[in-house]
């Protein structure tokens, strides 16, 4: 059997499945030689076909997920929001492109994402071989197609997958990813290692699995949003002819009674960095907006007041 062949059995497997309960270990790893991080995170997860999940991370930063098969909803610990007390938020389903927790090519490493079910793993594979028996498992080395934004996210070597020889099911999977910053040059490594400890086929459930009731003094976030004190993020973009490319991060924080705004641009392999701090007027009637705008060249400064009111 070569490794196609038996990426498909896995495929197949998973999409016959009824019922499924699992405890796996998820192993975090980052850093270099002169400073390491690791983290080992107990998690338990259940399934029942075919948009039923619930999803368990404990701990202080833990998180609960349930899929009851019209809305996903989501409890976090006191470690977001503002106050820092437990929230959740509810989705409907039919706004989901997916269910958590499904195989991705593009993300099969998962980042707070890890899969457990692995329908079409068989699908965007560039490359595949069996290595080894181990234990009672194929180990595979697979490689995926890499996504529209692997500028973005790197994968820094083939996916290892422990396949179980006689249900397919994936018992192991592990690798590298790397993830740069829109703008920035410097890529940051993780290793990633999820294992399955304990693991139950196509037996019944409590029937309770997938009721999700709010922890009695956790705040609804309105539109699954969580308020923070500030925030960032960022993209890349490509022009229509792939020839040019836009990178752009940005974020925000407030200073006293002031919003200020920084943004780091890459355009044409041009550095521009923007700062904006927009203050009200003490009668709330103008908006007073100063900027700078630093290049590789030198900085300019402009301000204005816009009347609001």
């Amino acid at each position: 059997m070569d490794a196609l062949t038996l990426l498909g059995h896995v495929s197949n497997a998973y999409r016959s499945l009824k019922n499924l309960a699992i405890e796996a270990t998820i192993i975090t790893e980052s850093g270099d030689e002169n400073s390491n991080q690791r983290n080992e995170q107990l998690v338990r997860f259940f399934y029942a076909t075919p948009d039923c999940i619930r999803y368990e991370r404990g701990g202080k930063k833990g998180t609960v997920q349930v899929a009851d098969g019209k809305q996903l909803h989501t409890s976090f610990s006191g470690h977001r929001g503002l106050g820092g007390g437990p929230r959740y938020s509810s989705v409907p389903l039919s706004l989901m492109p997916r269910l958590p927790h499904f195989f991705r090519s593009q993300f099969p490493l998962g980042g707070g994402d890890e899969a457990f079910l692995f329908q079409g793993i068989d699908e965007h594979v560039v490359a595949a071989q069996i290595l080894r028996e181990e234990e009672g498992c194929h180990v595979l080395s697979v490689t995926f197609e890499a996504p529209p934004y692997a500028n973005l996210i790197v994968s820094g070597s083939a996916i290892l997958f422990w396949v179980n020889a006689e249900n397919y099911i994936v018992m192991r999977l592990e690798g590298e990813v790397g993830h740069r910053v829109p703008t920035e040059d410097e890529i940051t490594w993780s290793r990633h290692i999820v294992t399955i400890q304990k693991m139950r086929l196509n037996e019944q459930l409590p029937e309770d699995t997938f009721h999700f009731t709010p922890p009695a003094d956790a705040t609804l976030e309105a539109g699954g949003q969580c308020g923070m004190g500030g925030g960032g993020g960022g993209f890349v973009q490509h022009s229509s002819d792939g020839q040019r490319r836009l990178e752009h991060h940005g974020s925000h924080k407030w200073d006293g009674d002031t919003l200020v705004e920084h943004s780091k641009w890459k355009i044409r392999g041009v550095s521009l960095t923007f700062e904006r701090r927009l203050t009200f007027s003490a009668d709330e009637k103008e908006l007073h907006v100063a900027e700078r705008i630093m290049g590789p060249k030198g900085e300019v400064e402009s301000s204005c007041d816009l009347p609001v009111d």
